[in-house]
C-alpha cells in the first residue's frame, strides 16, 4: 500500500453499509476487496493521490459506477435504490 492509500477507509465504509448484504448472508469478509481497489484506483485519479479535492458527489459517482460494473447492469430503480447506502459510504470516504 502507497502512503496515500484509502483502501481501508474504503473496505470499512464497503463493509458497514453491506449495499448488497453478502457479508450478512455469510460472505467470506474480503468480498468487498474487489470493488474497494476499483474505488481506489478511481479516487486516485480523480485526486491526483490526494492532490485535489474529493467531494462525497464525486465519490458516490465512482461508487455507482463500480457498483453497476461488478454487480450489474441495474435498471434505473435498482440503482437508485442503493443510492442512500452509496451516500453514507461516500460520506464515510470523503470526510
Amino acid at each position: 500500500m502507497t502512503p496515500w492509500s484509502m483502501f481501508r477507509t474504503i473496505k470499512t465504509a464497503l463493509d458497514s453499509e453491506d449495499v448488497e448484504g453478502l457479508l450478512a448472508l455469510g460472505c467470506p469478509t474480503d468480498e468487498y476487496d474487489g470493488e474497494a481497489s476499483l474505488i481506489e484506483d478511481r479516487l486516485a485519479k480523480t485526486t491526483n493521490f490526494g492532490e485535489r479535492p474529493l467531494s462525497a458527489t464525486q465519490v458516490e459517482k465512482i461508487l455507482a459506477e463500480v457498483w453497476d460494473f461488478k454487480f450489474g447492469p441495474f435498471t434505473t430503480e435498482a440503482l437508485n435504490k442503493r443510492r442512500p447506502a452509496f451516500a453514507s459510504i461516500a460520506r464515510k470516504i470523503a470526510k
